[in-house]
């Protein structure tokens, strides 16, 4: 699908058409090569996705996997690095990733962020470093858009 080095964006259970639509644009604006998405993900010819992502869902390019539990092996075997996004304290600030030759940022749902399987999966846990104040107010996470946003912007530069 791709043989960019900063792509691609496989995204896993993001069920919300106007998320879907917006981590199109922000991937395409970004440098992002194309987006993977799981069976349970939106689609992103629906009206709305395609209205939020302002046409980048058909500027960039994209595929449906079509076996969840084995598709991450595909893009493993076309030497991509899996990095998954998770907020998790003890996973790698995003900054801190060495770089490599070829690697793919796993995106999980809006609620639940990734499954087990594909945080068990990836070859890293990578997570945006989050204020300390903005922890003691309570905010542990961001919306699945604005964290592509940024992990997006991390990796590409």
């Amino acid at each position: 699908m791709t043989d960019g080095r900063e792509g691609p964006a496989p995204v896993e259970r993001t069920i919300t058409p106007t998320n879907i639509g917006a981590i199109f644009r922000c991937a395409a604006a970004l440098g992002v090569d194309a987006a993977v998405l799981a069976p349970r993900c939106a689609d992103p010819l629906y009206r709305r996705a395609v209205k939020v992502s302002m046409g980048a869902v058909f500027a960039l390019p994209y595929a449906r996997m079509a076996d969840w539990r084995n598709g991450l092996g595909a893009l493993r075997e076309r030497g991509f690095e899996l990095l998954a996004l998770t907020p998790a304290a003890d996973a790698t600030p995003i900054d801190e990733v060495k770089a490599a030759e070829r690697r793919a940022l796993l995106l999980g749902s809006e609620g639940d962020g990734l499954s087990s399987r594909w945080l068990h999966e990836a070859d890293h846990r990578v997570r945006i470093p989050m204020d300390g104040a903005a922890l003691a107010r309570g905010v542990d996470s961001l919306n699945v858009v604005a964290a592509a946003a940024i992990a997006c912007y991390a990796l590409t530069r």
